[in-house]
């Protein structure tokens, strides 16, 4: 294919799909068709995108359709087709290419799609559909038996007072559900006292923090993990969604010994790195911890309302990498050898004794989660 500049196919007629022949834009809402090409590589993700203020089912968030494009200029619209009820193709989305050619698109239309770049002659695209994507294999909406009830999902976390959170400890008080929503806090710690950080003065209260996993009740390898979460805004305490190894990590490297995988941490406003990190971390053959991934770029371009608006964070996790996304944009590709064992969910709001003295908020904090889900895939997919 030749080069393309920054063009986009708005509707694409049924029968076009069909012949793959070339029109021009017509007055009646009919648009140029494409040419199948090879050149198009795309495939449907599940629903992981889903910002915005309200509550909402996970039901309703939106399919990912994850797009390379061979051979296009970077900065190449994309568009995004779907089948409408009335059976006309209608633009759900479009998005630039990258320098790699690869784009995120989403719809809310269930069914066929139809990923389209250029236009008239030039126009290629292929053909995919909702029903490729995996179904869900865990998911939680939280419903007032989700945390700490017999039977539930995510049990309080035994932490406290220890390692790098000397100053608090996990509490059930500090998880609580509510209208469909898990509210985690880090509260002052009533039957608490103050607590001294080594080479400093100041004292801290005591702290309670939210801190539930799944560790025990479900785990899985290899697929997708995505909470949709509105986080703190105060620093001296990181809103995170994580997952941890059965069992505990053990040497040898992540497919034998397992991994930490951070999926989001968010450190709070105005912090100097722009607050958001993913990272994985595991033991090398020495038993030295390793760490891989780091503090998001130009995080403005994912949103810069994380304590005003829910946003869904995910990763995909396959054995050859991990790719972190927010509302379906790829954020970082941790690409090498994952993590090979059974890993469980955590959602936490912690205050690490690192934070303390950046404390800018009043306690309490909260970080909230409207919902929790997991496609598995297998060793195959990705």
């Amino acid at each position: 294919m030749s080069r393309t500049p920054r063009l986009a196919v708005a509707v694409v007629t049924a029968a076009a799909l069909v012949a793959g022949c070339s029109s021009s834009p017509s007055s009646d809402g009919e648009a140029p068709s494409y040419r199948a090409s090879k050149d198009v590589q795309a495939r449907v993700l599940p629903q992981l995108a889903a910002n915005g203020e309200d509550v909402e089912s996970a039901d309703d968030a939106l399919w990912v359709v994850d797009a390379t494009i061979d051979g296009v200029d970077e900065g190449t619209t994309v568009t995004l087709l779907a089948k409408a009820d009335r059976g006309e193709w209608e633009m759900v989305s479009d998005a630039e290419t990258d320098e790699d050619g690869h784009v995120s698109l989403t719809s809310d239309t269930a069914g066929e799609l139809v990923v389209v770049a250029g236009e008239d002659d030039d126009a290629i695209g292929t053909e995919v559909s909702t029903e490729d994507a995996p179904e869900p294999t865990f998911s939680d909406d939280f419903d007032e038996d989700s945390v700490d009830a017999t039977g539930a999902n995510w049990h309080t976390r035994d932490q406290g007072f220890t390692g790098v959170r000397t100053c608090s400890r996990a509490d059930a008080s500090a998880a609580e559900v509510a209208d469909g929503v898990l509210v985690l806090s880090v509260l002052e710690d009533p039957e608490g006292g103050e607590c001294q950080l080594p080479g400093r003065r100041k004292r801290f209260p005591q702290r309670l923090n939210g801190h539930v996993g799944t560790e025990g009740v479900y785990s899985f390898t290899y697929g997708y993990a995505a909470a949709r979460i509105r986080t703190q805004s105060a620093r001296g305490q990181h809103a995170a969604f994580w997952m941890q190894a059965v069992g505990g990590q053990q040497t040898g490297g992540p497919k034998v010994g397992g991994a930490e995988i951070d999926i989001m941490e968010y450190f709070g406003d105005d912090h100097p790195e722009g607050g958001l990190t993913s990272f994985t971390y595991f033991l090398d053959e020495a038993g030295k911890k390793q760490t891989v991934g780091g503090w998001l770029p130009d995080v403005e371009e994912y949103g810069d309302d994380w304590a005003e608006q829910y946003h869904v964070f995910s990763v995909e996790w396959t054995p050859t990498e991990y790719v972190f996304r927010i509302d379906g944009q790829v954020t970082q590709r941790l690409e090498g050898e994952t993590s090979g064992r059974q890993e469980f969910l955590i959602l936490s709001l912690l205050s690490s004794d690192y934070e303390l003295p950046r404390f800018n908020g009043e306690l309490p904090e909260q970080m909230e989660v409207d919902w929790a889900r997991v496609w598995e895939t297998g060793a195959e997919q990705g």
